[in-house]
């Protein structure tokens, strides 16, 4: 068992407060619900005896204060992503701390190290985007045509995320939907395919699953806020997608006066 000071000091106390509010800050920028993060935090905080401590989580921010509102914190939250390693690594951590086999500052260079761990690099969620796009494609119905047409698109669109990372996310999903729609096109006039099923199949690895699944989580746990603000992003990332296939579809059609199926 880790040698945990059951009364801690103003210092170790505030010092508590910023790690707790640090890995509160970790799990909402990598995808966790807003019920995980606050859970997780009131663990950290009863472990490691920070006593009379409350959490307010949102989707982009996090108020917290502990003993009797004598340290308050406030964390914006303004990027989101998705890297369930990261998660899954500091709800680890936060179980070790509850069993007691963690100090302070063990748990500090383990959350420390959470928050490093990197992104799969550019070839993978290249060779992703291809793959899935593929099979997708198949699973709507297509052929072999299709899914090569679809494998294509995908390539080209994850290609095309990885070199323009600094542009705004829907920006990105909108052009992402644009270039796989004219990909899908172009190879799908090459090898006699549906354009319809290849241009599902790719445009499903930039669908916000993940995003319209947090938010039903966060309205079942009763954190309607939260779960408005991921469906927000949900949908306009889904606007988003349908803007850039229909400009695109509805340009080609103007152009040639032949209507993609």
């Amino acid at each position: 068992m880790a040698d945990i000071n059951l009364h801690p000091d103003s210092e170790e106390r505030r010092r508590i407060m910023d790690f707790i509010m640090a890995a509160g800050q970790t799990l909402l920028e990598n995808g966790a619900e807003v019920f995980r993060a606050e859970q997780t935090m009131q663990i950290m905080a009863r472990s490691l005896h920070l006593r009379e401590f409350h959490v307010y989580v949102l989707t982009n921010g996090i108020f917290a204060s502990a003993g009797t509102a004598e340290i308050s914190e406030v964390r914006n939250v303004p990027s989101r992503t998705v890297h369930l390693g990261r998660v899954a690594a500091v709800n680890e951590l936060s179980r070790e701390l509850a069993e007691g086999r963690l100090t302070l500052p063990a748990a500090e260079r383990r959350l420390a190290a959470a928050r490093r761990i990197p992104f799969p690099k550019g070839r993978v969620r290249v060779l992703s985007g291809t793959v899935g796009s593929a099979v997708f494609a198949l699973m709507f119905g297509g052929g072999a045509p299709e899914a090569l047409a679809a494998a294509a698109a995908g390539c080209a669109c994850s290609l095309y995320l990885w070199r323009c990372a600094a542009l705004p996310a829907l920006l990105q999903k909108l052009s992402g939907a644009a270039l796989i729609t004219v990909v899908c096109i172009l190879a799908c006039g090459v090898l006699s395919a549906s354009v319809n099923h290849a241009v599902i199949g790719a445009l499903m690895i930039l669908t916000p699953g993940v995003a319209f699944t947090m938010s039903i989580r966060d309205f079942v746990k009763g954190d309607y806020l939260s779960g408005t603000i991921r469906l927000i992003d949900a949908v306009l990332v889904a606007a988003c997608l349908a803007c850039g296939t229909g400009l695109v579809l509805r340009g080609y059609t103007l152009l040639t006066g032949v209507t993609v199926a």
